[in-house]
């Protein structure tokens, strides 16, 4: 969760988010986890939990704020059962770390990515976070078979879009909408949309299943009228 990101439009600059059920943090590197303490302090909404890995629960409890009982602690291969969702942290190729207001160096664990079962519409969301494609992913799609993906492609600090289009092509066999993420945030990322368009195109992959997120507006998916198999 990170409010501050340079691509964010003007109208949502100064916008309170405190409407959050879950927040989920992959890993703790500050674009990625620096606006959930503030998010789940906001959150007007009873049973709020921050979900993440032990490091990064233990490290937003005694640095940031966030009550123990609004923090779910878990691990790779667990699911947690909301009811209206079930979660699941899975394995993700990166690191982590956390960094205190005094710009101390913690362990942030290791770096995760999650899968979102939304029953209700039949959504299968495979988060990545940060990582890196690796051989692992054809188990998640095994066990989980995920039909909507949120995979980085800026390359640097993530995958490039080769491999990003390599693991659509390989092991996400059950995908139907294809969300990339992680890029033009920063010059230091290297991997443009148009980019991951054409690598798709060549591994064969159906550019029909991408979101289009050039366009920030055009990219929100409503899964409440999605009817995903």
């Amino acid at each position: 969760a990170w409010l501050q990101t340079p691509l964010l439009p003007a109208e949502y600059k100064d916008k309170t988010v405190d409407d959050a059920d879950l927040v989920l943090v992959t890993h703790g590197h500050f674009d990625h986890s620096s606006s959930a303490p503030d998010i789940v302090n906001k959150s007007t909404k009873q049973g709020v939990k921050l979900i993440s890995n032990f490091e990064i629960g233990e490290h937003f409890k005694r640095h940031a704020g966030v009550e123990e009982g609004k923090i779910d602690r878990m691990n790779k291969g667990g699911t947690i059962d909301y009811g209206f969702c079930k979660i699941t942290q899975v394995s993700a190729d990166h690191s982590s770390c956390c960094v205190t207001a005094e710009g101390h160096i913690e362990s942030g664990g290791e770096a995760t990515g999650f899968v979102i079962h939304i029953p209700q519409c039949n959504a299968r969301i495979y988060h990545g976070g940060d990582t890196n494609v690796f051989s692992d992913m054809k188990i998640i799609e095994d066990l989980y078979h995920p039909n909507i993906l949120m995979i980085p492609i800026g390359d640097r600090f993530t995958m490039g879009p080769e491999g990003a289009a390599y693991a659509c092509a390989n092991f996400f066999k059950s995908a139907k909408h294809i969300l990339p993420m992680h890029f033009g945030t920063f010059p230091l990322l290297t991997g443009t949309y148009e980019d991951f368009v054409a690598k798709l195109g060549d591994y064969k992959v159906d550019t029909a299943l991408l979101v289009n997120t050039p366009n920030f507006k055009d990219s929100d998916l409503c899964l409440q009228s999605a009817s995903l198999a």
